[in-house]
């Protein structure tokens, strides 16, 4: 079952720390958090603050989804060529 946004928003709430980092520290950061984790150590434990950031922040998350994705696929040798995406380019 999906949270609704009352509570969404009152986990965040909860979850809300003394210091926390920006979107842009987040943006900044987030592709060596996925490096950190795709290595096999705990990136939430070494960069907590990213972490709490990525729970909370729905654009940020993405940015790190789609990260994530690509350097997954990238070190399975799967990833996609730019020539794949000419039919999809106007």
């Amino acid at each position: 079952m999906q949270k609704n946004r009352f509570e969404r928003w009152l986990e965040n709430i909860q979850n809300t720390q003394d210091e926390e980092i920006s979107c842009s520290e987040c943006f900044d950061g987030v592709s060596h958090y996925v490096e950190v984790e795709l290595s096999g150590e705990d990136a939430a434990v070494r960069l907590p603050q990213l972490k709490q950031h990525l729970a909370q922040c729905p654009a940020c998350r993405a940015e790190y989804e789609t990260l994530h994705d690509l350097q997954e696929l990238e070190n399975r040798g799967e990833l996609p060529l730019l020539d794949d995406f000419q039919d999809l380019i106007p």
